[in-house]
């Protein structure tokens, strides 16, 4: 019996060739994305949690009063480490890290710039780093010392062995590689190429030495003794700051899970309230989403063809077999079509892979290595085999053998109904996706459409690197000259995004309190409006024409309207501890989140805390010629560094990269589930005709026009959709609207995209009704009739 069981299943998959390729490949597309995104999801929860020590590690994090709420961030000042250490017993040990940047190596006169990262040599006894060469008791023997990755080593050195060799730490300081470690896992917060010792950066930049409490700008990991538990350890931590600063004693330091933060990393008011889990989630419900309508869509195909099985379970039935044997021959062909999609799916995985990676903008690897991946892609073929083949099973073992043998099936309203809920569940989610999509590409281009308060047409930013600081006036000199340009200006930042602030600052008529508000701050000097094209409201730029503009300050209208000044000019505010004069207030310009208020940010002039450049193209060269003439002028002065540039409008559009990707993952899926729902819409109006193909004949033969029977295959299925229709709009208005929260300036839920998506909706059914009504209306009526 189960032999021919396995012949039957074998062969009406055959048979039936385009219904098995149809729900094969709705199933095989449904398992690829449900498993890329599941892939996903794993990357995620997986996160940083290959550490050994993972339970006891933590990321040291600061609460800091701002406008009445705690704000909370990860930057920490260099003297905290050391007085954890001390103080308290509990914490097994402390590692201090700078945020990592690009430096410029040079082995050999071979030039290359690897991401490069500074820490306290505890670091590499708390986290889990595997030494390829050397090992980590030697790694940081002396000041001198580098570890590389592999990726770092091979960039530099190739095949050779880089243990002992000499480069040249940003083309001047001599290190010597004394280890090289793998490269740390995609899913993991330290993606460095080169690593140095702390005392090495404190070298290299000599105020680190004498850095104190106020300066919050590195970042601490500690990880704790056996045993020791976290929640006592921040108790007692709530008053470090208090005993060593006590000028700031409203800030509070406290330790949070490492693994956890990558997940949870958004805070309010002191709490965490979720992060990248947001993302998680979403993923996930599109995972199950997507496979459980690829599922209804084999349901649906599988019952649309069920006359061609009904004399079988007739003759079967009538020779003895039971409903149960027939309910797992049904089970063991739905499992046996899930295994050849799962099989198609591994391919459609490999191949798909990249892609999806590039758009999310995470690098994903299919873990083909890990033994619990294969047994969660076990339980998803069960799965979706029992869920998909578990209605078709049930329906097809009901037929009594003694009407299907007479040629009487099944009544069509007891069939039809339960397939109909499918159907609409199916065209609910695409509902759902369609207005998602459309509201998510409607939010971005609000965003994008409005003012950020600068030019970003023709900006240009380079690294302030090499001999370019000194050299940065004859630079923008000769850039001029040659017409490449019209203006430049040396930044502390990118004009993209605002990673500095400061605190204690002072102005008359001052509240208690606002001293210790954080206010945004950029490090410029002379010709900073002019070349980012920013609006003057009042007064003037810097420039070198008023030797005194080395204390002078310039503020955005946000700044004004905090510190409450009427006549803003003239005014003094104690900023970095000098008495600096306002000489300019500018148009709020979209400097930090564009989903968030403009913050009140000062402009100071300060020379030495540049690491940016700004250049103005020539709007009346072409860029491509432009670039090529600042490149040349650029080699002249700074011939050592490579040439590197970003235009502005690009940095500023990556601040949408994750509704970028929302939408484009929106746009993708929609297609999606349009795709397998029209297939199940497909299957029930193939279902549906073939039911009542003799009431068609007897419509045809008492005059019924092509058009009348049309119209009447396909009402009821345009009736699904109008019932899909609002289901699907409640549920995406209700996510729509969740996620909307938490933009500032938001697009309104326009009615027209309601309309639009039930437009669209009604569109793609008659499109997939018609085909098959059009076929039934066209048969002729005697080939239906003959039996009669």
């Amino acid at each position: 019996m189960i032999k021919n069981y396995l012949k039957v299943a074998w062969r009406n998959p055959r048979k039936n060739s385009l219904y098995s390729l149809i729900n094969i490949g709705g199933l095989a597309i449904g398992m690829t994305v449900s498993f890329l995104l599941l892939i996903y999801v794993y990357n995620e929860f997986s996160f940083d949690k290959f550490n050994a020590n993972t339970d006891r590690l933590f990321r040291v994090l600061r609460n800091q009063p701002s406008n009445g709420e705690l704000m909370t961030n990860g930057a920490t000042p260099i003297p905290l480490a050391p007085a954890m250490i001390k103080d308290y017993p509990e914490i097994d040990k402390v590692a201090r890290t700078n945020w990592p940047y690009d430096i410029l190596m040079n082995y050999q006169n071979k030039m290359l710039k690897l991401n490069t990262m500074a820490a306290d040599p505890s670091l590499l006894d708390m986290f889990s780093f595997n030494f390829v060469r050397g090992d980590k008791k030697n790694a940081f023997s002396d000041i001198s010392s580098i570890v590389l990755t592999e990726t770092g080593a091979k960039a530099l050195f190739g095949d050779a062995n880089p243990i002992g060799q000499v480069v040249k730490f940003n083309n001047q300081t001599p290190l010597k590689v004394t280890a090289v470690i793998k490269d740390n896992p995609n899913n993991s917060t330290f993606n460095f190429n080169a690593l140095i010792s702390w005392d090495q950066l404190a070298a290299q930049q000599s105020w680190l030495k004498t850095s104190g409490w106020g300066n919050y700008s590195f970042m601490t990991y500690a990880m704790l003794k056996p045993g020791a538990s976290f929640e006592k350890v921040n108790a007692k931590l709530k008053g470090i700051v208090a005993k060593y600063d006590p000028n700031n004693k409203e800030n509070t330091i406290f330790l949070y899970p490492f693994a956890q933060f990558h997940l949870y990393s958004d805070f309010k008011n002191g709490k965490a309230v979720g992060g990248e889990i947001e993302h998680v989630r979403l993923f996930l419900f599109l995972a199950i989403g997507i496979l459980l309508i690829a599922c209804i869509n084999f349901m649906n195909l599988s019952t649309a063809r069920s006359e061609r099985r009904a004399r079988e379970v007739g003759i079967r039935k009538a020779i003895g077999a039971r409903r149960s044997g027939l309910v797992m021959q049904f089970m063991g062909e739905s499992l046996l079509m899930a295994f050849i999609s799962f099989v198609f799916s591994v391919g459609l995985i490999y191949l798909l892979i990249g892609k999806f990676s590039t758009i999310i903008n995470v690098p994903l690897v299919v873990p083909y290595t890990n033994a619990f991946a294969w047994l969660a892609a076990l339980g998803v073929i069960l799965i979706t085999g029992i869920v998909a083949g578990s209605y078709p099973a049930l329906f097809l073992s009901s037929f009594r053998p003694v009407k299907v043998l007479k040629g009487q099936v099944v009544s069509v309203r007891s069939t039809v109904t339960p397939r109909k809920i499918l159907v609409v569940i199916q065209f609910a989610f695409a509902t759902f996706l369609i207005l998602s999509s459309i509201f998510i590409y409607k939010q971005i281009i609000y965003l994008k459409n409005r003012p950020v308060g600068y030019d970003q047409r023709g900006l240009v930013e380079l690294p302030d690197e090499g001999n370019m600081d000194k050299q940065f006036e004859n630079f923008r000199r000769d850039a001029i000259n040659a017409g490449a340009i019209t203006d430049g200006a040396l930044t502390g930042n990118s004009i993209s995004s605002n990673n500095s602030s400061s605190w204690g600052i002072t102005w008359t008529g001052q509240l208690p309190g606002e001293d210790k508000l954080p206010i945004d701050q950029i490090a410029v000097t002379y010709h900073f409006i002019n070349t980012y094209g920013l609006k003057l409201v009042e007064g003037r730029d810097f420039s070198e024409a008023y030797p005194a503009d080395s204390l002078g300050i310039i503020i955005n209208q946000a700044a004004v309207k905090l510190m409450r000044f009427k006549e803003p000019l003239g005014q003094i505010v104690k900023y970095q501890g000098n008495k600096c004069k306002v000489v300019g207030v500018v148009e709020n310009f979209v400097w930090g989140s564009p989903h968030e208020p403009v913050k009140p940010a000062i402009i100071g002039f300060i020379k030495g805390w540049t690491g940016s450049i700004g250049l103005r193209l020539n709007p009346a060269k072409s860029v491509s010629n432009s670039m090529a003439l600042i490149q040349d002028i650029y080699k002249k002065y700074n011939p050592e560094y490579p040439f590197e540039y970003k235009f502005v409008d690009e940095k500023f559009a990556n601040k949408f990269r994750t509704e970028k990707m929302l939408g484009n993952m929106a746009i993708g899926f929609t297609c999606l589930a349009i795709i397998i729902s029209c297939l199940g819409l497909f299957g029930l109006a193939s279902f549906s005709a073939e039911q009542r193909r003799k009431e068609i004949g007897i419509r045809k033969v008492l005059g019924a026009s092509i058009s009348n029977l049309w119209y009447n295959l396909s009402r009821e299925f345009v009736l699904l959709v109008l019932i899909a229709f609002p289901l699907g709009s409640v549920i995406s208005w209700f996510m729509v609207d969740k996620w909307m929260k938490d933009f500032t300036y938001r697009t309104p839920l326009s009615w027209w995209v309601f309309l639009a998506t039930m437009v669209i909706s009604l569109l793609i059914c008659m499109a997939t009704v018609s085909w098959q009504a059009i076929k039934a209306a066209l048969t002729n009526p005697v080939k239906n009739l003959r039996s009669e």
